[in-house]
């Protein structure tokens, strides 16, 4: 079978797609054929191996020869002993973040990372979700209330626009900010304001938000205090470890004796939540962004271009 493989860190040029063959699944594990795998920010961390936390994963100085990606959707071909619940030929959809392997003609991951797809859901929609949408609901769908001013930084990629018709849905005013090329995309799907980025900072605008969703973090804690309205929240996702360090240490100290806070969005990996946000897409509460979709052959360059920010939505790989 067909294998997206890293080998050290780097860029595009690092990721080749090799031979190799079909794994077994082993107990309480099952196997999956792929049919589409979506990308994440951290997928292009862990090539790239930046920011520094990104090395936590598979090595500091060189990866050991692996395969990323672990928003899987697929049909289950391989069952090992003790598998209940799922059984070949089911549609399944996966979280395998740690596990990984998902830029792959096949994966083997635990049963218990997988849950099965409502009938008839297109794969590459359901590969948008895993990462991205608990990411969105942990950060927003469960905070927003009507009457509510929001902001998301890096609105434009896997994550934001759920993130944004999440907010929207709630009755918040909603304010999206990434590069340009990506704007037009965010207002036609309901982005009240946009800021472009390389243009304007939104820490030195005058406007208050009571939630930022900041999906990439490279503001100090103090500029992004400047921005909180009363009883506001800043909650970052990733970000270069200085940056994460100031906003984790000097956030809290900030925070001291005021009702602002800073802090890390904590997500849950996993299953816990894909049936929630499959459930939202079938009844039309939620439309996933699907930016571009790249085969398995072209899946190195693709990545490279959304590590540049030049895909608008959810990159996509398909066998």
């Amino acid at each position: 079978m067909r294998v997206l493989m890293q080998h050290r860190y780097g860029s595009q040029g690092d990721l080749t797609v090799e031979e190799v063959a079909v794994p077994e699944p082993g107990p309480n594990e099952l196997r999956v054929r792929v049919e589409a795998c979506g990308a994440n920010a951290s997928d292009w961390e862990f090539v790239t191996g930046r920011p520094a936390y990104a090395r936590s994963v598979a090595g500091l100085l060189r990866p050991k020869g692996r395969t990323l990606g672990s928003d899987v959707a697929g049909i289950v071909d391989a069952v090992g002993d003790g598998v209940t619940g799922l059984a070949v030929g089911d549609a399944v959809l996966g979280d395998i973040f740690g596990t990984f392997g998902g830029f792959a003609d096949r994966v083997v991951a635990p049963a218990k990372l997988w849950v099965k797809r409502p009938p008839g859901m297109d794969a590459v929609v359901a590969a948008t979700l895993p990462q991205s949408g608990t990411i969105a609901l942990t950060g927003v769908g469960d905070r927003v209330r009507a009457g509510m001013r929001v902001l998301i930084n890096g609105a434009g990629g896997g994550s934001g626009p759920l993130a944004l018709q999440m907010a929207k849905a709630a009755g918040a005013e909603v304010w999206a900010v990434d590069n340009a090329a990506k704007l037009d995309v965010l207002r036609r799907i309901g982005a009240d304001r946009v800021i472009d980025y390389r243009v304007e900072d939104f820490t030195q605008r005058p406007e208050r938000f009571d939630l930022v969703l900041d999906l990439f973090g490279t503001r100090s804690a103090g500029r992004v205090r400047r921005v909180l309205a009363p009883g506001g929240r800043y909650l970052f996702v990733g970000g270069p470890v200085p940056v994460l360090l100031n906003l984790l240490v000097v956030g809290s100290l900030l925070a001291l004796g005021s009702d602002r806070r800073a802090g890390l969005l904590v997500v849950e990996q996993g299953p816990s939540r894909l049936a929630e946000l499959m459930a939202m897409v079938v009844a039309g509460k939620l439309t996933p962004l699907v930016g571009e979709v790249a085969p398995l052959a072209e899946a190195a360059e693709a990545l490279g271009r959304m590590g540049r920010g030049e895909i608008a939505g959810k990159l996509v790989v398909v066998t």
